[in-house]
């Protein structure tokens, strides 16, 4: 006897997420879409995030796997498409929500045109009382520039052939926490290109315990020079970054600037944007630049922190 294969399976890692697991679930369960399948990641929790989240087994087709000691969320992820039933695999973040009718947005697109095998809808950012915080937008261009200019794919909202996922998937090392996701977009983009999905997708809660909020600029530094130096060991990748080498190049620069001015880090800030320009001139009239200059503005420069620029 055939089994049926539901068309989407929902991956949602998660750690000691207690307070948002349910509210995640429950996004889901209300877009009343029933081709579905939900498996849960747990990475060995310590509070009671596997409990709120088996309370929803009654309401969804429901897995979840614990692991069985605490790994970067790349294995979560990862171990949660491989347990995956359906032909796709749509990644949502437990402290992430889905907004009203995405699914249907997406799968009825994905259906569309049988060439679609890497989709994704842009999440909108907001805060911990649901107020808009900002919405990202797609960078004009091929997406081979997208990609090198950042990553507005986020991680959730991104539906992906599970096939074509598995023969990438996300790196785990601990050296790429934060980025794992650009990481990965970038080698699967190299194959086959991650296409834009018209309407909202996931709604991203930010608040304190996201890693992002927490990504310090020399952190973020080392990581992007392992990011690269692992990237471009690929031909394949090489190859797709090849036209906007010097924008990807200066887009890592100026995120570190960035988060060197929120730091007082006044003159790495300085450093990294002025190499930034360098390898990419048109960066200095762009709106990130403009919000960089506003950052040095308020800075209290008698009590600028000095650093090691190296």
């Amino acid at each position: 006897m055939t089994v049926r294969r539901p068309f989407l399976t929902v991956v949602v890692p998660t750690f000691n997420r207690e307070a948002h697991i349910g509210r995640c679930l429950e996004s889901v369960v209300s877009q009343g879409f029933e081709d579905l399948q939900v498996v849960v990641v747990d990475n060995a929790s310590t509070d009671r995030t596997v409990e709120v989240a088996s309370s929803f087994e009654d309401r969804l087709d429901l897995t979840v796997v614990v692991n069985v000691e605490n790994q970067e969320r790349a294995f979560s992820r990862n171990r949660g498409a491989a347990a995956a039933a359906g032909s796709f695999i749509l990644f949502l973040d437990s402290d992430d929500v889905l907004s009203r009718g995405a699914l249907d947005r997406g799968v009825e697109f994905i259906r569309s045109d049988s060439s679609y095998r890497f989709v994704f809808q842009l999440p909108r950012v907001v805060n911990e009382a649901g107020t808009l915080v900002y919405e990202p937008t797609v960078g004009r261009g091929p997406m081979n520039r997208v990609l090198a200019e950042g990553n507005p794919l986020s991680c959730s909202g991104v539906y992906i052939e599970r096939d074509l996922f598995l023969e990438h998937r996300f790196d785990e090392s601990p050296k790429l926490v934060a980025s794992e996701d650009w990481h990965c977009w970038i080698r699967i983009a190299a194959d086959c290109l991650p296409v834009l999905c018209p309407g909202d997708g996931a709604v991203v809660v930010d608040h304190a315990g996201r890693t992002m909020a927490a990504d310090r600029w020399n952190v973020a530094e080392h990581r992007f020079a392992f990011l690269t130096e692992d990237l471009l060991a690929h031909p394949e990748v090489v190859e797709f970054l090849r036209p906007n080498l010097a924008l990807f190049l200066a887009t890592q620069d100026h995120y570190v600037a960035v988060k060197a001015a929120g730091e007082r880090a006044f003159r790495v800030s300085v450093v990294r944007f002025l190499r930034a320009v360098r390898r990419y001139p048109p960066l200095i009239s762009t709106r990130r630049t403009v919000h960089l200059i506003r950052l040095w503005c308020q800075l209290p420069f008698n009590r600028v922190r000095r650093v090691n620029t190296d």
